[in-house]
């Protein structure tokens, strides 16, 4: 219950989305790299004019280069930060009609008030790991419910790092990152304050396979996964 409270009151202050906005989340170091793998395979999807689901739309970062990519498809963003929200709107309103914006919360998507369209692809960026595991199987459940079939999911997170292969992790990631520091207990604190919960990477994509998509984690570095699920036709 601590890491949902912490997680909703994190994103739910206008100056952590206002902050989170400035910063673009550039200090991660693999995001450029797989955001660029996944407009690649947006754009080699033939979305055309069909939909495409932003889970997490946060402030539109994403969903704006997305909007560039695809010049025909409509996007429909989801988030369940009202500031975020805000911040999106204004970002993408140069987009007029083909941008609908929707509060919701991931952890009880069928509360989501979706409208109907033609989904051809589906994209998270960093927002599947606020979630709980058995959170994350239902979304994705969801998710490949949506999507129509032969439909593109794409799943850009954290995964579960493990105590016995901390230092592991730790001496790759400080390849990109040489200030990372600190002791697995220290992780494990930093990830509770955040109210983050990432699993294991192949607990996700086996819960991405039960879904009914086919599924493979197609880029990884470090604890930074980039995950790729078809729906079967």
């Amino acid at each position: 219950m601590g890491g949902i409270v912490a997680r909703v009151h994190q994103w739910q202050g206008k100056e952590m989305a206002t902050a989170w906005d400035v910063g673009g989340g550039h200090q991660l170091p693999t995001r450029a790299e797989q955001q660029s793998v996944l407009l690649a395979l947006l754009e080699a999807s033939e979305i055309g004019d069909g939909a495409v689901l932003d889970l997490g739309v946060g402030s539109g970062l994403v969903a704006e280069v997305v909007l560039e990519a695809l010049p025909r498809a409509e996007l429909i963003g989801i988030d369940f930060s009202p500031p975020m929200l805000e911040l999106a709107r204004e970002r993408l309103r140069r987009f007029g009609t083909r941008v609908l914006l929707r509060a919701g919360d991931l952890s009880e998507p069928n509360a989501i008030d979706l409208p109907l369209r033609r989904y051809r692809a589906a994209f998270s960026v960093q927002t599947i790991h606020h979630l709980s595991d058995h959170e994350k199987a239902a979304a994705f459940a969801w998710v490949a419910g949506i999507v129509e079939p032969g439909g593109l999911v794409v799943i850009i997170d954290r995964v579960r790092v493990e105590e016995p292969l901390f230092k592991d992790w730790l001496l790759v990631w400080r390849r990109i990152d040489p200030t990372t520091a600190g002791t697995f207990a220290d992780h494990l604190e930093d990830l509770a304050q955040a109210g983050d919960h990432p699993a294991l990477l192949e607990d996700q994509l086996a819960w991405m396979k039960v879904a009914g998509l086919n599924a493979c984690c197609l880029h990884l570095y470090g604890n930074r996964a980039l995950l790729v699920g078809r729906k079967a036709r």
